[in-house]
């Protein structure tokens, strides 16, 4: 009867456990934005790239651009809904629309570009973002990997990004 009773009571207290973990789970509060999941950047652009650059004052600097599996300089990517955005978005008044604006404006959108991707605001307003694209370039006569930056619906070339700090300086 007292191994029966200490059963009993080991089930209760586990299925009370496992009933107590669901309830604690963090609320995935992304899914209310249209989140479907995590966007996975080309392995091809990921990494720390290095790009020869001006400052506000005219001096040529050298800046990193940090690529991850799911963010680019820290920045999470993810990969929007549509039926989401149609509904509660597009088709909403524009008091909401900007509501959600605001309340997203830290969320980015990343999406496939050719052997790149693309990176922009959670509801795009204007312009196409940031593109990411793996190239090869020669410097000093030698074929390298590089990483074409652009911008804008073109996409517009900003700067051509390269593995290594001496590269990106030897490239100009």
């Amino acid at each position: 009867m007292k191994k029966r009773f200490v059963y009993l009571f080991s089930v209760v207290f586990f299925v009370f456990l496992g009933l107590l973990q669901l309830g604690l789970k963090p609320q995935k509060v992304e899914a209310a934005y249209g989140i479907l999941h995590p966007y996975s950047t080309p392995v091809a652009t990921r990494g720390n790239w290095y790009y020869l650059d001006r400052d506000s004052k005219g001096t040529q600097k050298i800046y990193t651009v940090k690529i991850t599996a799911h963010a680019v300089d820290k920045d999470k990517l993810y990969v929007p809904s549509q039926k989401y955005f149609e509904k509660h978005v597009y088709n909403a008044s524009e008091k909401k629309r900007n509501q959600f604006i605001e309340k997203t404006k830290n969320i980015y959108a990343g999406y496939n570009y050719k052997k790149g991707f693309n990176v922009n605001n959670w509801v795009s307003l204007a312009g196409d973002g940031v593109y990411y694209i793996p190239v090869t370039r020669k410097v000093k006569g030698k074929k390298v990997k590089a990483l074409r930056i652009a911008t804008g619906a073109g996409p517009y070339t900003a700067a051509y990004a390269y593995k290594t700090k001496k590269l990106a300086r030897l490239a100009k």
